[in-house]
């Protein structure tokens, strides 16, 4: 029957943590989800439509006039006046009606417009920031949606701790009150280990709400709740970046970040509007074509009977040289050069932040890597030793040569170094993102490597090193 019932729980365990999702579950849900990259690849397309539409004005325009029109001329009286006997009278015309219909085709070419040359050039340095954007967008979408998933993954850790620390209060709390009922306590041992259980209660009602609030992140980013998420192995390695170069990353982030590449094309852009808005003290010559025709079909209607004529056409054909020189215009011009020089070196000082920022950030996730690697590997030893230290005040505490405070402290000092323990790894992770994103090398086989990472959850009261307080009121003990 034992055997049977194990099997059922290892069934079921397995069934729920088989469910777990992903990093790259996560982040393929975000490719199609996140309302800010949907936007920036709204708007890339948007952006590069406006490189035809700039040529265009450059190539050849041609236009039909088509003018279809009926004229009908009544007449009420005549000044001719037939002889005796004449038949004239029956050929006095009544009415007239003129059936027409003229067309005008007109081609008209472009032959030197510097402005619309400018305009094609800005156009294209647009498209290319555009997609430098897209890129930017699509690795900011990754670090995103890791900071996001890895944020749930330490919040969870932060309740697993909070949970076993309040569960070690209300034990040592519950102990307390047995002994202060049998007169072992004083009042003020109850007050200060009720203290100290109010104190985890908070932590761990805090805890769980950063866990709700954070799960509501990656809900923004992804549009779905994912309430099991894989875990982070606690072997997973510590790799140095690769060259062990700070200077060498840098280096390469200016070369290859995406946000520097759309600030540069966007500088780009600015500097050719310059030359689009001097081109208003600048001459236009374009050749334009002409061809009209006029059919014409008159109708006159006499008194029994009507005279058909017979259909007319006329052609007329031009072709002219249009030259326009520009001589003044209230000195908007200058005024609009003046305005996109400034433009421009707006752009320039832009261009300029992003790029020390982009070497800050680099800089900053080098050296927080690197100290990350030496700060894990600390965590765990002092959590191994504030663990040690806690059962040695513990069994000092039971023979009376330490205090309840000493024991507390020491409990706090537990779930602090978990804490720290769960805020530096996570953090070293970040910091691969950050630092890829700022080199512009960050792809999905990155995202890949992490996954590699991920492992289904053991679903266990026990925090790090197996730590959990068992629920015994005679004794309080920690095991690692």
């Amino acid at each position: 029957m034992k055997k049977k019932l194990f099997l059922l729980t290892a069934l079921f365990s397995w069934h729920v943590t088989a469910n777990a999702t992903n990093l790259l579950e996560v982040y393929q849900q975000a490719l199609v989800s996140d309302p800010i990259y949907q936007q920036a690849i709204a708007q890339r397309l948007s952006t590069r439509e406006g490189v035809p539409i700039s040529i265009a004005q450059l190539l050849p325009n041609i236009s039909v006039l088509a003018v279809p029109s009926v004229t009908r001329t009544g007449v009420s009286g005549t000044n001719f006046t037939p002889t005796v006997g004449s038949s004239a009278n029956f050929l006095q015309p009544r009415n007239n009606t003129q059936r027409a219909y003229a067309l005008t085709l007109t081609a008209t070419q472009t032959v030197f417009n510097f402005a619309q040359f400018s305009t094609v050039a800005i156009s294209v340095a647009t498209a290319k920031s555009a997609d430098a954007t897209l890129n930017a967008a699509l690795q900011s979408l990754m670090t995103r949606t890791a900071s996001a998933y890895f944020a749930v993954l330490k919040d969870e850790d932060n309740l697993s701790y909070s949970e076993a620390s309040k569960v070690a209060f209300g034990e040592q709390l519950d102990q307390i009150r047995q002994q202060y009922n049998v007169g072992l306590k004083t009042i003020t041992d109850v007050y200060t280990a009720q203290a100290s259980y109010d104190s985890a209660i908070a932590a761990y009602i805090g805890a769980q709400t950063q866990l709700a609030n954070d799960r509501e992140n990656l809900r923004v980013i992804t549009g779905k709740y994912y309430p099991d998420l894989a875990a982070l192995s606690e072997d997973f390695p510590l790799l140095t970046p690769q060259p062990a170069n700070i200077e060498t990353w840098v280096d390469i982030a200016k070369l290859q970040n995406w946000a520097i590449k759309s600030g540069q094309y966007g500088a780009d852009a600015a500097r050719q509007t310059i030359r689009q808005q001097f081109a208003g003290h600048l001459p236009t010559v374009s050749v334009q074509g002409t061809m009209d025709r006029l059919y014409t079909d008159n109708i006159n209607g006499y008194n029994n009977f009507e005279i058909r004529n017979g259909p007319g056409t006329e052609t007329d054909r031009a072709i002219a040289l249009n030259i326009n020189m520009p001589i003044f215009a209230g000195g908007g011009v200058v005024a609009e050069t003046n305005q996109a020089v400034y433009n421009y070196q707006l752009a320039q000082q832009q261009l300029e932040q992003t790029v020390r920022n982009t070497i800050n950030t680099a800089r900053q996730s080098y050296l927080g890597i690197i100290s990350g690697i030496s700060q894990v590997k600390a965590d765990k030893q002092v959590i191994k030793s504030t663990i040690s230290s806690l059962n040695g005040l513990e069994a000092s505490y039971r023979v009376g040569t330490e205090t309840l405070v000493d024991v507390l402290n020491q409990r706090q000092k537990v779930f602090q170094a978990q804490t720290q323990y769960a805020t530096d790894r996570y953090a070293f992770v970040n910091n691969i993102f950050a630092l890829k994103q700022a080199a512009g090398t960050l792809s999905f086989d990155d995202l890949r490597a992490v996954n590699v990472w991920l492992i289904e959850k053991q679903h266990s009261k026990k925090s790090m090193y197996g730590y959990k307080k068992k629920i015994k009121k005679e004794k309080i003990t920690s095991e690692v």
